[in-house]
């Protein structure tokens, strides 16, 4: 081991850190920007931040963009008006759109350790790998939902089915959009 070497180890180190940090800051900037995207219903919101978590377990993969969703979650918690309509606290955690809060971290490791382990091919098993991603907020938040509601008929109708179309729409976009960031893998 020559002295070059040992200094330039943390350097480069610190550099890897710095460039996860500015990555992991630029997916929550993207998460707080696609939850104001809202078209208002009661009481889900139709905005993109589930496209988003998928978008950014896709580009960053399973543990990074597990990172990336942790701290958004964490952001919000702590107050930063982070979630849709420029919601924010812990409050957030124990009302009718927690659950699908609570579906984006294992969303996007799913959706991240898919696509590592071969889901990244083509944009068929993208989307899929997309869908099932998706299928964990949304059988998350139904879940929770279906608390406030009065059962999972209810729950169903006001989280679930006005989001039938527009979410396979979306994830498809985000399947194509990602096709460039697995072309070599």
């Amino acid at each position: 081991m020559t002295v070059l070497s040992t200094i330039q180890s943390p350097i480069s180190n610190s550099s890897k850190f710095g460039q996860t940090a500015l990555r992991i800051v630029g997916g929550v900037l993207l998460l707080a920007f696609a939850a104001q995207l809202s078209i208002p219903m009661q009481p889900v919101p139709l905005t993109f931040q589930s496209s988003a978590v998928i978008l950014i377990a896709m580009m960053f993969g399973a543990r990074q963009g597990a990172l990336v969703i942790l701290a958004y979650l964490a952001a919000g918690c702590c107050g930063l008006p982070v979630f849709a309509n420029f919601s924010a606290g812990p409050m957030q955690f124990v009302g009718p759109t927690a659950g699908y809060l609570l579906g984006f971290l294992p969303a996007a490791y799913l959706t991240g350790y898919l696509l590592e382990n071969g889901w990244q091919r083509n944009i068929i098993t993208r989307f899929l790998a997309a869908l099932a991603g998706a299928s964990v907020i949304f059988i998350l938040g139904v879940t929770v939902l279906s608390k406030f509601t009065g059962g999972w008929q209810s729950a169903f109708a006001f989280g679930a089915a006005p989001f039938l179309i527009s979410e396979p729409i979306k994830l498809a976009a985000v399947a194509v959009l990602t096709s460039r960031r697995w072309k070599n893998n």
